[in-house]
């Protein structure tokens, strides 16, 4: 056998001894001799090698050391579970169970919007948001996207609805519907813009929807959709969460299909669109 075969049965002989000194770390080593000496008391008292009594004192020895390992292995456990809901609370945004980081009071950015392809809108009247994105909108228009809005019908019943939950008396619905018609003013002016191979489309409901959303890009992978959850008695500032097509796919093929119900429950505004 020549010295380099030599050297290599050492190394792999010392690389099992390693291996074999990692697996007995921990509690493994005080299980084999827990195990060893219960094994060698048993024989013995088989065996009538000794007396009854050493034999007992052995093995009230060996159900102590099995007694404190079991003690210990708790520990290690409730050490374990403590790491591990520190862990948890730290990847929470401000810690546990809270979802205000979750909620927001912020309007969609022009920043989410730009470069989408496919826009839908649902409100009540849409004024802010319209009125707020106007431009981005309609770059997107002559850039080719498809925007869809949905809000209350000024002409039906949503806005005598929209007037009770706002604690408006009877005559609050003249007023919404004078809120929603600058909106659809907007509306007719964005389509009269579009230079673009863009479509913008129009439903009106004849009721008032249980929230709004915009929708941006949301069959896509990078979708987001922020939903408005609308109070009883608004007070100015309403609760928004914003869901991503990655990290909430569930929620958000939900909101997906609430658009498509929401959209096929209004009637046609007159299709805006300027190919």
């Amino acid at each position: 056998m020549s010295d380099a075969d030599g050297v290599r049965r050492s190394g792999r002989s010392s690389a099992r001894t390693a291996a074999l000194a990692r697996r007995l770390t921990g509690g493994e080593l005080e299980a084999y001799l827990v195990s060893g000496t219960a094994l060698v008391v048993g024989a013995l008292g088989l065996l009538n090698v000794t007396s009854p009594d050493v034999v007992a004192a052995a093995t009230l020895a060996v159900l102590g050391v099995i007694t404190f390992d079991l003690l210990t292995g708790r520990r290690r456990l409730r050490r374990v579970e403590s790491v591990l809901r520190g862990v948890a609370d730290g990847l929470r945004p401000s810690g546990a169970g809270s979802v205000d980081p979750l909620l927001t009071a912020a309007a969609p950015e022009a920043a989410v919007l730009a470069g989408a392809r496919d826009i839908r809108l649902v409100g009540v009247t849409l004024s802010r948001t319209i009125r707020s994105q106007l431009d981005v909108l309609r770059q997107q228009l002559a850039d080719g996207a498809t925007v869809r809005v949905a809000l209350i019908d000024p002409t039906g019943p949503a806005p005598e609805e929209a007037a009770r939950r706002n604690g408006l008396d009877a005559n609050g619905g003249e007023v919404f519907a004078r809120r929603v018609q600058p909106t659809i003013d907007l509306l007719d002016y964005l389509a009269a813009q579009a230079t673009g191979g863009g479509r913008l489309e129009v439903r009106l409901l004849h009721f008032v929807p249980a929230f709004g959303m915009v929708l941006v890009d949301p069959e896509d992978p990078t979708g987001r959709i922020s939903i408005d959850i609308y109070s009883h008695r608004p007070d100015g500032r309403e609760a928004t969460v914003t869901l991503r097509a990655d990290r909430d796919p569930v929620w958000c093929r939900h909101f997906v299909r609430e658009f498509d119900r929401v959209w096929a429950a209004g009637r046609s505004g007159d299709d805006r669109s300027r190919a």
